[in-house]
């Protein structure tokens, strides 16, 4: 039926989100979020003579839009100023409100992109969208808006379809570019995640064909495919922020101060990521901090505790592992190394497990205290020193994992009804 519950339940979700935050929305106007304010530049500073270039007001040094640096989080923040000079809104709650309908309408547009079904796309957006590290992250408002993450994972799996399909090189450019507006990549440490994880993909796609087969001629395909997928994607981002750049060199005022302040590989130890900060409910992530503040370890203002973990994410590495014992029980197919079937099969379920196992690998060996993220920040730039944000991509692909699942569940159940009603 058109009206049935199940079929009105999903579109409730985004209300249900917006419920849950309610009381930050509120708590955004009351003299509490002034150290906020002050951080971002952004309040009564939002006059319009004054914006341009990503900073605004008279004596702000800092805001969203300098903060994030591309051009597309400077139309966001710019949007935000403009709904609060013609309404009763605080820019700050201006701010939440676009960022949440941007994570929960790009999440569930990308989900629909990458095969999933409507319903299924709709719990997703509801699952980051209300994810835990953005409400403990309310601090740092750009950061609690985690519009890119979903799209940026699922930025993967386009890459996985692109180096298995045999479309014209054009529309695999196109799915690239398409995929990285998906993203609206605004906010630094989200594009270097993304990118960390397509060139990790990438590079574990390429040897899981070599193992697949040895006609050169076909890798090469698979290479050139997965190629021109890339240079689309980089190709927007490049389209995003050099318009920027440019506009920062050519300015008669300095940028932010903030933009110059020095940082040191150090700090890596003070904002790295803690794994066991996965798994750990809100409630107990107090109790840990105390215990350690206790004991003489130093936390900072915006420190890996910030970063709140879930239950989800242990639940969708069990069902990942099982998702590859079963296909291990699984006949060989023969075929294309990358073959796919068509709708969301259980090749996309194994796809989703591998991002997974490779989401968590980057993030235990590159983004913790004293892994590869500390080696980048001594050997090339420490100016990526809060690594632990990490968390918000490793709780999307464990909410892409489970979801994936799901919605696998609802098409084999929807499947077997039909066949059941035609032998009826």
């Amino acid at each position: 039926m058109p009206g049935s519950p199940q079929r009105l339940l999903p579109w409730a979700l985004l209300p249900l989100a917006a419920l849950a935050w309610w009381p930050t929305f509120l708590s955004l106007s009351l003299p509490s979020a002034d150290q906020v304010w002050e951080r971002f530049g952004i309040g009564s500073s939002c006059v319009a003579e004054r914006f341009q270039l990503g900073w605004i007001g008279p004596g702000s040094s800092q805001n969203l839009g300098a903060f994030t640096g591309s051009l597309a989080s400077t139309a966001v923040t710019g949007l935000s100023c403009q709904l609060a000079r013609h309404s009763r809104l605080d820019p700050l709650q201006a701010f939440l409100i676009l960022g949440l309908l941007l994570t929960f309408g790009l999440t569930a547009l990308a989900c629909r992109w990458a095969g999933f079904r409507p319903d299924t796309s709709l719990i997703t957006a509801f699952l980051i969208t209300t994810a835990p590290c953005a409400f403990s992250r309310v601090g740092h408002l750009s950061l609690a808006t985690l519009w890119a993450v979903i799209p940026g994972l699922l930025a993967c799996h386009g890459l996985w379809r692109s180096m298995g399909s045999r479309r014209e090189p054009l529309t695999l450019a196109a799915a690239g570019a398409i995929a990285a507006l998906l993203c609206l990549p605004t906010q630094d440490y989200y594009v270097f995640f993304t990118l960390l994880l397509l060139l990790c993909c990438f590079g574990l796609l390429l040897l899981l064909a070599a193992t697949r087969t040895v006609d050169l001629g076909q890798l090469g395909s698979i290479l050139g495919r997965g190629l021109l997928f890339s240079t689309g994607f980089v190709a927007v981002l490049v389209l995003l922020y050099v318009p920027k750049l440019i506009m920062v060199t050519q300015a008669d005022t300095a940028p932010p101060a903030f933009w110059a302040t020095p940082r040191y590989a150090i700090e890596q130890f003070q904002y790295g990521l803690l794994p066991f900060t996965w798994v750990i409910p809100s409630p107990w992530v107090v109790v840990v901090q105390k215990a350690l503040e206790d004991g003489g370890i130093s936390t900072g203002t915006e420190n890996y505790f910030w970063s709140t973990g879930s239950f989800l994410i242990p639940i969708a590495w069990g069902v990942a592992l099982w998702t590859v014992a079963r296909e291990r029980q699984r006949p060989p197919q023969v075929g294309p190394p990358l073959q796919r079937s068509h709708g969301l099969g259980h090749r996309d379920l194994l796809f989703f497990a591998l991002l997974l196992f490779i989401t968590t690998f980057v993030g235990l060996f590159w983004m913790t205290m004293g892994g590869l993220g500390t080696l980048f920040a001594v050997v090339v730039s420490p100016v990526l020193r809060s690594l632990a944000r990490f968390t918000a991509f490793e709780y999307g692909a464990a909410v892409l994992m489970l979801c994936a699942l799901l919605d696998r569940c609802l098409g084999l159940h929807i499947q077997g009804s039909g066949a059941a009603e035609q032998k009826q």
